[in-house]
């Protein structure tokens, strides 16, 4: 379902892979592809990364990361010698928008750089939801996806983590489910992290646009199954 006031806050495309042919040119050589479409160029030290296995083990990073920004900031490429990442930032327009930039980004960096393998593939939607304030009773309200609590313990709620994990492929192919507290910020009095993401740790796909599109879907119903009619219907409102 496409909402009018989707919490989608950014969507996430990752790549990670081996290379013999890496080299210190390969950042220039992949802008060259790309720069009609994404002309602003950065360098950053990457602060994040994915260990090898199951789950969602956030590493030490990736080395020195390239960025390539389109000229509204709103979409971003990124590159290292052994991932690329294409972000989407609001406003979103679309799974069909979205999915034509991620082929060309893979695209191009094929037409630079000869890839021994693909190691895994990932694919993840981030929401940020309000839900008024952190208790158990507002949480069930916008979400299916909530902690158990005793009846006898009060329903207030410093904080919230959860990590659910449920294969898609044995040993292949993982869903994750996130939903985690934030704290107050500009614009949301209690805001809610419900990250949903997809990942192909092994055997991948020689076809990743059949992958994608089997990812997306996967996404979009996990999303329509894991919140409220209340929360459908806020969403869908200006």
């Amino acid at each position: 379902m496409i909402y009018k006031n989707p919490p989608l806050v950014e969507a996430v495309f990752e790549l990670f892979y081996s290379s013999n042919s890496w080299s210190p040119i390969i950042p220039g050589l992949f802008y060259n592809e790309i720069k009609n479409q994404f002309p602003n160029i950065t360098q950053k030290q990457s602060g994040f990364g994915i260990i090898e296995g199951l789950g969602l083990k956030i590493g030490g990073g990736n080395g020195e990361m390239t960025q390539y920004k389109n000229s509204t900031n709103d979409t971003i490429i990124q590159l290292s010698g052994n991932l690329l990442t294409v972000n989407k930032l609001p406003k979103y327009n679309g799974w069909e928008s979205y999915s034509e930039i991620i082929i060309f980004a893979i695209k191009a960096l094929n037409s630079v750089l000869e890839i021994n393998r693909i190691e895994r593939m990932g694919l993840k939607t981030i929401n940020k939801v309000d839900i008024g304030n952190h208790s158990l009773e507002q949480l069930k309200k916008y979400f299916k996806i909530y902690p158990f609590i005793p009846e006898e313990m009060d329903d207030k709620l410093n904080s919230i983590q959860m990590i659910l994990e449920s294969p898609i492929s044995e040993d292949k192919e993982i869903l994750a489910i996130q939903l985690s507290t934030l704290r107050k910020e500009q614009n949301y009095q209690a805001p809610v992290l419900f990250q949903i993401y997809v990942t192909r740790i092994k055997d991948i796909p020689d076809n990743y646009i059949d992958w994608l599109e089997q990812s997306h879907i996967i996404l979009s119903e996990t999303f329509e199954k894991s919140i409220t009619t209340f929360s459908k219907e806020r969403f869908d409102h200006e």
